[in-house]
């Protein structure tokens, strides 16, 4: 409620808008990417209104590592890290500081994947770790058999959400074993808290998240 009522505060927007603005020309400078958002370019494309597979938009640096550090993981070296609707792979370049084993991006729209492998391609963590992003429907992605995280930062509407859950939940069927999954920005949270396979972890601001069960427990709470 109190960051709420500080926004509404006149200039307050304005002075968030810049600080975001200078916090994306950062990183990029910094780590010689390109992961941030052309919103006049995506508006022209009808990106902004599409309910299906959402505007891109990419995680603030400072939020990323926030829900990292919340993850109750002890050696994110053992996990393949998975950014399910990863736009140009911000989150991805982020999730390998927290020193996951690998990382994977799955992106629907071409143009944003190719700019995606490109930032790996340019990173020398991710070149070092087989970090790579696949130009590929969220609904038909296939799971790894593997320890996971998998991250969402709603990047699909809700019928779409469900499929990838549901298929995640498929794939722990097969081959249970342990997955994370961070829902930032958690519209669809209902969606997450239906799924007889997960159980709620911890929750934050503006994320929540949820560790699989196991085959057992799910059938005992479907």
């Amino acid at each position: 409620m109190l960051r709420q009522a500080i926004r509404k505060i006149p200039g307050v927007p304005q002075l968030i808008k810049l600080n975001t603005d200078f916090e994306n020309w950062w990183f990029d400078w910094r780590h010689g990417t390109d992961t941030s958002a052309d919103r006049a370019d995506q508006a022209r494309k009808g990106w902004e209104t599409d309910t299906t597979n959402h505007t891109y938009v990419p995680i603030r640096p400072k939020c990323a590592r926030r829900v990292l550090q919340a993850l109750p993981v002890t050696n994110p070296q053992e996990y393949t890290f998975i950014d399910v609707g990863c736009g140009k792979g911000r989150m991805l370049l982020l999730a390998l500081e927290h020193s996951f084993r690998t990382a994977i991006g799955v992106e629907l729209r071409k143009e944003l994947s190719d700019l995606a492998k490109l930032n790996l391609h340019n990173d020398d963590r991710a070149r070092l770790c087989s970090a790579t992003c696949m130009n590929v429907n969220a609904m038909e992605f296939e799971f790894p058999d593997e320890k996971l995280v998998v991250y969402l930062f709603n990047p699909f509407g809700e019928d779409v959400m469900r499929t990838v859950l549901e298929n995640l939940g498929r794939s722990l069927e097969s081959s249970f074993r342990d997955v994370w999954v961070i829902m930032d920005f958690p519209v669809y949270a209902n969606v997450a808290d239906s799924m007889p396979y997960l159980s709620f972890v911890t929750e934050g601001y503006d994320y929540r998240i949820y560790r699989a069960k196991s085959p057992e427990l799910a059938a005992v709470a479907a």
